[in-house]
């Protein structure tokens, strides 16, 4: 995965070396959104980059142990608006990043399925609980197609 990102740099790094400043900075923008949308599409629908389904929730447990909600269901609800993710383009590159800490905090827990307090009991007592990994973010198979896409539209006119 890493190896093919970075032939993808290089590739596209060389499309973009010989054009202009600004509009290499606007290619980086165009090939930003169209990640992020795709990134969003996939946090949507529950699915990891590599195309395999994200580890379901687990069921939610009232005091007295019993089921309080069914588990599974569609996740990351804030992460998946684009408002919350920061495109950060420049004539060398683009960046996809959290707009804010709370969107950073949850999607980093999970992630990297870090641990985070989930709740309090009535003494004050964090309750803290174990994230199951999920890969947020990432550079899919189909990714490639579309920097393919926004490569070509650079080349033609009609698609700007």
């Amino acid at each position: 995965m890493a190896e093919d990102l970075q032939q993808f740099e290089e590739w596209f790094g060389r499309i973009l070396q010989g054009m202009e400043p600004a509009a290499r900075k606007r290619a980086a923008m165009k090939l930003g959104q169209r990640l992020r949308a795709n990134n969003l599409k996939r946090i949507a629908a529950n699915v990891e980059p590599d195309g395999s389904p994200m580890a379901p929730r687990k069921p939610r447990l009232d005091r007295r142990g019993r089921l309080r909600a069914r588990a599974g269901g569609k996740m990351f609800k804030g992460l998946r608006r684009a408002r919350n993710w920061k495109i950060d383009a420049d004539q060398d590159g683009v960046e996809i990043r959290p707009a804010t800490g709370a969107v950073d905090r949850v999607g980093s827990v999970s992630q990297f399925g870090e641990i985070s307090t989930v709740g309090y009991l009535r003494n004050g007592t964090p309750i803290r609980a174990r994230y199951a990994m999920r890969r947020i973010l990432g550079f899919g198979p189909e990714d490639d197609t579309l920097a393919l896409e926004v490569a070509a539209s650079l080349f033609d006119p009609d698609t700007r």
